[in-house]
């Protein structure tokens, strides 16, 4: 089936599941795809910050020498079967002189963030839940397309290779920035494209105030985006250098600017201050397969992909656009676990957010056609962080990184079986009786696939 440029992230999301579909009859050409994903793991942390399936994200602090915590002593076992998913790919009448088609997937891993008005772990695991849903017109050399779905900016596709639920994620849905947006992508030539988009933050409209019977003063902080933001991308791909399955260079260079409005809401008092702070991201991604595939054997074949990049106010890494509280950033102060990411008045009276930068690296090797290894790594860190916030936020995470490694094991086109580990390591703002300034985790799992 075609695939666009625009929902190519989407679609990368689906990969294998979309690419051994089968059609259904409906009014127009529909492909119905999806997979079941079954979970088995264990991890040796068991605290608030590392339940249930929620693995790979945030690791609660050690405990210092001579201290026990329950969390850290006892580990939890990994059962699920959420990430199980279904996708709709639609092929339209032709409209204006191009090529329509629709996209819509959907998965169990519930509802994230906005519905528990706090980031993190998501609520209603195994309720079904809609991730992207977009339409786009194709024309020769240009695409528009427009609804709910993956940005410009964000990890290389390739962190769909991880069964890790959370990998990466630091409290978000995975590494795809998914927001509604509306995107324009111009194919200059056969190897060179730009794009240009404006987007918001999802469910921008949520967690409104009111006074709900308060008695008692009560200051809140609220986050609103006034505008929609900007993306933008430039990219160069080609498969002279060959290909490892979809995989060919890539070189990408992205982009995104937007404004939270940061509201105090004195609720004792009819009057409201509000100042806007801008957001930015900044990314370059590079794909280069190293071995390339010969007639369409991937034994020995070997590509690398990585990524770096810095953002202000829009969240860590991957995490900078999931659909968690309503705005692109994280609205609220990292107390518990997480990337300080919120905004403060600094000493010449300016509001900003912390910077964070940070790298995503990965590289795949095929041993035969069907048997292939997976190594990640990703580190990010704070860099403005005031010695006056980290003692305000000493639960903020400074700086981290994390380990992957899967044996991945493709039975046929329908199955598929992935042997993982995963390695976590925080460090936090600062210290706490009884506790080491960092937090590690380690977390196993066996994941198995089933596409169609």
């Amino acid at each position: 089936m075609k695939k666009t440029l625009v929902i190519m992230l989407a679609l990368f999301l689906a990969i294998p599941a979309i690419s051994y579909a089968g059609s259904a009859t409906s009014r127009w050409d529909l492909t119905i795809g999806g997979n079941v994903k079954f979970d088995v793991g264990w991890q040796d942390q068991s605290g608030a910050e590392s339940s249930a399936m929620w693995s790979g994200g945030i690791a609660d602090r050690n405990p210092s020498a001579g201290s026990t915590q329950i969390y850290n002593k006892y580990g939890t076992q990994m059962w699920g079967a959420g990430e199980t998913s279904l996708n709709f790919f639609v092929k339209g009448p032709d409209a204006w002189g191009a090529h329509t088609h629709a996209f819509i997937l959907a998965d169990f891993t519930g509802f994230w963030g906005a519905a528990q008005f706090t980031s993190g772990p998501p609520a209603a695991y195994n309720t079904f839940d809609l991730l992207i849903a977009q339409m786009a017109f194709d024309w020769e050399n240009t695409t528009l397309a427009m609804g709910t779905g993956g940005g410009f900016f964000g990890q290389v596709p390739t962190f769909s290779l991880s069964p890790s639920w959370n990998f990466a994620g630091y409290g978000g849905k995975g590494a795809a920035p998914v927001a509604p947006q509306i995107t324009v992508e111009q194919r200059f030539t056969k190897n060179w494209i730009g794009g240009f988009g404006i987007m918001t933050a999802y469910n921008a409209v949520n967690s409104l105030p009111s006074p709900g019977g308060a008695s008692t003063p009560v200051v809140q902080d609220i986050y609103r985006n006034p505008l929609p933001a900007f993306e933008g991308k430039f990219a160069y791909t080609s498969d002279s250098c060959g290909k490892v399955g979809p995989w060919q260079l890539l070189a990408e260079l992205d982009g995104f600017y937007g404004q939270i409005r940061h509201i105090n809401d004195w609720i004792s008092n009819p009057t409201f201050r509000d100042k806007d702070t801008d957001e930015w991201i900044v990314d370059f991604k590079l794909l280069i397969p190293i071995i390339p595939e010969k007639n369409g054997n991937k034994a020995s074949a070997l590509y690398a992909d990585g990524e770096i990049f810095a953002a202000e106010g829009a969240g860590l890494g991957g995490n900078w656009m999931a659909n968690a509280n309503g705005t692109f950033g994280n609205p609220y102060p990292a107390q518990g676990g997480g990337f300080f990411t919120n905004d403060y008045q600094r000493t010449n009276g300016d509001f900003h957010y912390a910077t964070i930068w940070g790298i995503t690296t990965h590289a795949q090797y095929y041993f035969v056609d069907n048997v292939s290894f997976n190594a990640f790594y990703l580190w990010s860190s704070v860099t403005n962080m005031s010695e006056a916030q980290m003692v305000l936020n000493p639960n903020a995470i400074k700086s981290g990184y994390q380990w992957e490694a899967n044996l991945m094991y493709d039975v046929n086109p329908a199955i598929r079986f992935t042997l993982a580990w995963d390695y976590t390591n925080d460090n936090y703002a600062f210290s706490q009786p009884g506790f080491k300034n960092n937090g590690s985790a380690n977390a196993y799992r066996l994941a198995a696939y089933y596409f169609f």
